[in-house]
């Protein structure tokens, strides 16, 4: 079983994140937030916070209102505690409550609340509340079509969606597994576990990112850009970047128990290919690269 949390995960990931989100989408959202004198923003599955970090921490000077929202206390506490760090740094004037924080510099003033719920039950009596909302590596466990409907209801007229790191179905691991056929065969039983319905709609899923590209287009968004985003974990002269080593370890674990959960792979063959990736992850030479999509849409002024 894998022997990193997922909290861990998420902060091995944080970097790895950071290289793989698509540029053009990247500046395409932060441009659409410039020149604003005030926005309202909600982030959708905060975890340790990495959307709010790179929002707290983003060159633009708008007043900030940001909802902040996931279903893991523990997480929330600790997006919490890296947000106000962060503001302190940047020469904020912080104060606190139980599940909030408000900061304020040169005339500038930022309000962040946390909220443990479901996103599936959330803010049914907040239409037309948010100015921008941001769904990192989110949708997958989702019900897409019923989440794009929210989020449409959620958003202003002119309000934006940006979605980001939506996983779209292609893992493939480097070099070539000799036994290749039992490697795909892997690949697919962790990609069908990752499919599942909820009231009837399909989740993000192993099809994420093609998912929610054609939910929020149907729902009537305008589409401003999307591009890939795939993790790249891959050695460099023998060495990995960042905590990429670790990233590796915790998916291969993954992958690994999906497979073994499924009993559609043999259990002497899962333990030899599940050595051998060990091994090439420990020798510096295993490779990773994970098909992913980046989205930004925008609610038009009519339509929706």
């Amino acid at each position: 079983m894998t022997t990193a949390t997922y909290r861990d995960y998420l902060d091995f990931k944080f970097a790895l994140d950071e290289r793989s989100l698509n540029p053009d989408v990247r500046e395409a959202f932060l441009s659409s937030l410039r020149n604003r004198p005030a926005l309202s923003v909600l982030d959708m599955g905060t975890g340790c916070g990495a959307s709010l970090w790179r929002l707290l921490n983003a060159d633009f000077d708008s007043d900030l209102e940001v909802t902040a929202i996931d279903l893991d206390a523990d997480l929330l506490d600790v997006a919490f505690k890296r947000a106000v760090v962060l503001l302190g740094a940047r020469d904020f004037k912080v104060s606190t409550g139980r599940h909030s924080i408000r900061a304020a510099r040169e005339g500038r003033g930022i309000a962040v609340d946390f909220v443990k719920a479901d996103l599936t039950d959330f803010g049914r009596d907040r239409p037309g509340r948010f100015d921008v909302v941001m769904a990192h590596a989110a949708m997958d466990p989702l019900p897409v079509e019923l989440m794009a409907k929210r989020v449409a209801g959620w958003l202003r007229p002119r309000g934006v969606f940006y979605a980001s790191l939506n996983y779209d179905g292609g893992t493939t691991l480097f070099p070539q597994y000799a036994d290749h056929a039992t490697e795909d065969l892997i690949l697919a039983v962790y990609d069908a576990a990752m499919e599942r319905q909820v009231a009837g709609q399909f989740c993000g899923g192993a099809r994420c990112g093609r998912r929610v590209f054609k939910a929020v287009r149907e729902t009537g968004f305008d589409i401003l850009a999307y591009g890939a985003s795939d993790y790249s974990l891959t050695p460099f002269h023998g060495r990995y970047r960042d905590g990429d080593s670790l990233c590796l370890a915790s998916l291969l674990d993954l992958i690994r128990d999906e497979a073994e959960r499924s009993g559609r792979v043999g259990p002497e063959a899962l333990d030899v290919w599940y050595r051998c990736r060990q091994k090439q992850i420990e020798a510096g030479q295993l490779g990773l690269i994970a098909h992913q999509l980046d989205i930004l849409a925008e609610k038009p002024s009519s339509r929706i």
